[in-house]
């Protein structure tokens, strides 16, 4: 039977139980996190010291710090396009808010800028036409970023 990798845990999954089992990882919890995100599988993931990469942001509206776990940090380095909703999670609000509104604790630079540099050093990554978005779709990779509360 053909099996297909999970973006969240990485197991490979028998394509007719995918469904079920990526439903499982994106139930919401009770803070209003899925349980789950999609990430790089750790092989994949940048490596190295994160010295210097920020990891701690602020939403304005509410004024509450949250921590962008490890994981999601080095999968986005690697691959700045994963996250293609330019969203993540605000412990203080309890729902996903838009990058733009949330500014790095320590550089002060917004989500948003920071993640369109980060970009713009990797163009030949970006998807490309309607496969690329399906592939994306298709994995699970929604664009919302986890955080740690």
């Amino acid at each position: 039977m053909a099996q297909v990798r999970c973006p969240y845990c990485h197991e490979y999954i028998d394509r007719a139980e995918f469904a079920a089992h990526e439903a499982a990882h994106r139930k919401s919890r009770p803070d209003g996190q899925q349980t789950d995100y999609a990430t790089l599988p750790e092989e994949e993931r940048e490596d190295g010291d994160l010295e210097g990469v920020p990891q701690v942001y602020v939403h304005r509206k509410c004024g509450v710090a949250t921590g962008m776990p490890e994981e999601i940090i080095r999968s986005y380095l690697k691959n700045p396009y994963m996250y293609m909703a330019d969203a993540t999670f605000c412990c203080g609000c309890r729902k996903h808010v838009p990058f733009r509104d949330c500014n790095w604790v320590e550089t002060g630079e917004d989500l948003q800028t920071y993640t369109d540099r980060l970009r713009a050093a990797k163009p030949d990554m970006k998807p490309k036409g309607c496969l690329a978005a399906i592939a994306f779709i298709g994995a699970g990779l929604i664009g919302i970023v986890a955080t740690l509360c």
